[in-house]
């Protein structure tokens, strides 16, 4: 902000670049020299500068001025119960807000706890039906393949990448509200190989359907 000490000695310096101007035109009057001459260009240019600079504080100083009145005014007219009321319905949303992120990390620990245990019986399964020699590699119904996919009772089951999954389901519960978001733009598709993305798949339609 521009203070009043720095008007006055920009003032000063215009008073100061006048004098010097004045110097200058009576020794030009007298010299008439090429030195003179240039002395008295530099003189004016210093003085149109100066000018200008006071002009311009003066400027900026006054806007602030009015500027901090307005803003006075604006605080004068927002009382005392109206900033406790605002106050306390902001609060309250944001205990609100805090509580929902605080159940939703907490069922997000409980999912990625899950899903881990889902994937890991899945490869035992795996492991289990390729020791008893039933290989699905082959595109048998009954077997496990390399990737650790287990085809039984006919369906199929894919041990789940439980981070990418989170994000794929944080996701679509944001595109559903803002699907310009940075978030419901991400391709979790491109998480994994094709296993992870079919047990990604296949669990969020199984929870949406709950």
């Amino acid at each position: 902000m521009v203070t009043e000490q720095e008007i006055v000695a920009a003032e000063a310096a215009v008073e100061a670049a006048e004098l010097k101007l004045d110097q200058a035109e009576e020794h030009h009057q007298h010299a008439g020299s090429g030195t003179a001459v240039t002395e008295l260009r530099v003189a004016r240019a210093e003085a149109h500068a100066a000018r200008d600079g006071l002009r311009l504080l003066r400027s900026q100083f006054a806007h602030e001025q009015a500027a901090g009145r307005t803003r006075r005014a604006a605080e004068a007219g927002f009382g005392e119960k109206d900033r406790e009321a605002l106050t306390a319905r902001l609060a309250g949303a944001r205990d609100a807000a805090a509580e929902a992120v605080a159940a939703v990390e907490k069922a997000a620990a409980e999912a990625l706890e899950k899903v881990a245990v889902y994937g890991e019986e899945v490869r035992q399964a795996a492991a289990g039906l390729k020791a008893r020699g039933l290989s699905a590699d082959d595109g048998q119904v009954l077997g496990a393949t390399a990737g650790g996919v287990v085809h039984l009772a006919g369906e199929v089951w894919w041990p789940a990448d439980g981070g990418a999954l989170l994000g794929a389901v944080m996701q679509s519960a944001v595109r559903v509200r803002d699907a310009r978001h940075p978030l419901a733009q991400l391709r979790w598709g491109q998480l994994g190989g094709l296993a992870e993305k079919a047990a990604r798949d296949d669990l969020l339609a199984r929870g949406s359907v709950r």
